[in-house]
């Protein structure tokens, strides 16, 4: 348990950030820095007159923004991005350079103020390797750099070499989790957003969900409580300094029986609808047929792994979304 903290959670008004908020607010001083370009303030309003809880809204890519709100605290968890598919293929300049940025002035920051960071990676970092389960000290296997959709998987590796690179030179304590696919309440359901937040949009409003290709293709679905519950372990465990940590159940669905599944959820008697890539992100997009990770360090280093499976997340999920689907 987390206690007497003074806490910056850079996009803390986001999905994953508010909940880790959420769970972090009572018993410290918990600051949110979040510029509400996809974070939400309906996501901590019920956090907003708690005591030590403060909102700044601001860019972690501006530095002076991210000193101030840090101010002297112990920790950062670095959770702001700009994250979703189809950021990567219409902006990859907007992904890499804020992401590198923002990444960068958070360890500077930490690293004057002597604060631990933790940071929020991607398991989009294998790419396409098919070495699986995907082992924290395995190979990446990305496509040509012509590729836009690779950028997001660059920018957030460059980030934990930057996270290393602070390590190593000023011995700034560091941990970089590796999320796996997380879902759960509170998740955008645009179509910038992860699949099954769009599969609940759009089947609660009577259309079918949009399947990708031939739907033969896997993924590994974390329910939120998992994730923030694995984010909160590596930010007490002094082991996971220095260390990368998939955070992720190692539970593999197709995403065929993912929408089979969502419209079973969400009491609807449709089809899931098949659609080529290109017609969504250009001819040129690749996708990973898999991605499956390995979490024996998670639960040798930090004792955590996943308790929700995917039907009860869905259920849970699909009964949030029911209240907020117009």
């Amino acid at each position: 348990m987390i206690k007497g903290r003074d806490i910056l959670v850079t996009g803390g008004a986001g999905y994953i950030g508010s909940h880790l908020v959420d769970s972090l607010v009572e018993g410290n001083r918990v600051t949110v820095l979040d510029n509400l370009s996809t974070g939400k303030i309906a996501n901590i309003k019920h956090n907003m007159k708690k005591k030590g809880f403060k909102f700044i809204k601001g860019n972690a890519a501006d530095f002076e923004t991210v000193k101030k709100a840090a101010g002297k605290c112990d920790m950062i968890v670095h959770e702001a991005a700009v994250v979703g598919v189809k950021h990567y293929v219409e902006n990859p300049l907007k992904v890499l350079l804020v992401n590198s940025s923002g990444m960068e002035n958070v360890l500077e920051v930490a690293r004057r103020i002597d604060a631990k960071v933790v940071f929020a990676s991607t398991s989009e970092v294998y790419g396409k390797s098919g070495e699986l389960p995907l082992s924290e000290d395995g190979d990446r296997l990305l496509g040509p750099t012509a590729i836009d959709r690779w950028c997001y998987s660059t920018s957030k590796a460059f980030d934990e070499h930057l996270c290393f690179g602070y390590y190593k030179r000023y011995a700034l304590p560091v941990v970089i989790l590796r999320y796996f696919n997380s879902y759960g309440p509170r998740a955008d359901g645009s179509e910038y957003s992860g699949v099954i937040p769009i599969f609940i949009n759009r089947i609660l409003r009577n259309k079918p969900p949009q399947v990708h290709g031939d739907g033969k293709q896997t993924r590994c679905f974390t329910y939120i409580s998992d994730t923030v519950g694995g984010t909160l372990r590596a930010m007490e465990e002094k082991k996971a300094v220095g260390e990368v940590i998939n955070i992720g159940t190692d539970a593999e669905t197709t995403i065929l029986s993912l929408a089979e599944m969502i419209i079973r959820a969400c009491g609807k008697g449709m089809k899931p609808q098949f659609i080529p890539y290109e017609s969504f992100y250009g001819k040129s997009y690749e996708d990973i047929r898999r991605r499956v990770p390995a979490i024996s360090k998670a639960k040798k280093l930090l004792g955590w792994e996943p308790k929700v499976n995917l039907e009860e997340g869905l259920e849970r999920t699909v009964a949030w979304y029911r209240k907020v689907v117009d």
